[in-house]
């Protein structure tokens, strides 16, 4: 069996972040992989990449732009404010070393927010990547 494709157009400046198969969260949910601290700056690119959908629209707006305009972004500040920082972030190490979250986009905002300079993560090596992938 092979990979779903990923579901949904992707725009150029997320496709070095944005898995091209469909993967289950539940399956990487429950792979026992460490919970290690990185810093904050690993990930603060992510910071100003267009993940998140607004007006049922996907990859229309930042998680820094939904900082600097909660009223506007209100369900995607809503999230970041409930996201809850005692579960880690999700991540990939792709080959050339890249961390990209898979899961927690919300928490590393929230963090951030609370001027945390780590953050708790897990870490699934690039090889395991078979491990989530939804097959047809």
């Amino acid at each position: 069996m092979t990979r779903r494709p990923f579901p949904l157009a992707v725009p150029p400046e997320l496709t070095a972040y944005i898995l091209d198969f469909h993967w289950d969260l539940s399956l990487l949910h429950a792979l026992p992989l460490p919970v290690v601290e990185l810093p904050l700056a690993v990930f603060a690119d992510h910071l100003d990449l267009p993940f998140w959908a607004y007006d049922g629209r996907p990859f229309q707006v930042t998680p820094h732009q939904v900082a600097a305009d909660p009223v506007t972004y209100h369900a995607q500040y809503e999230r970041t404010v409930a996201a809850d920082l005692r579960h880690p972030l999700d991540a990939v190490r792709h080959p050339d070393n890249r961390l990209t979250i898979l899961d927690g986009i919300h928490r590393l905002l929230q963090a951030e927010l609370d001027g945390r300079a780590v953050v708790a993560a897990r870490v699934l090596p690039w090889t395991d990547l078979d491990r989530i992938a939804v097959r047809e």
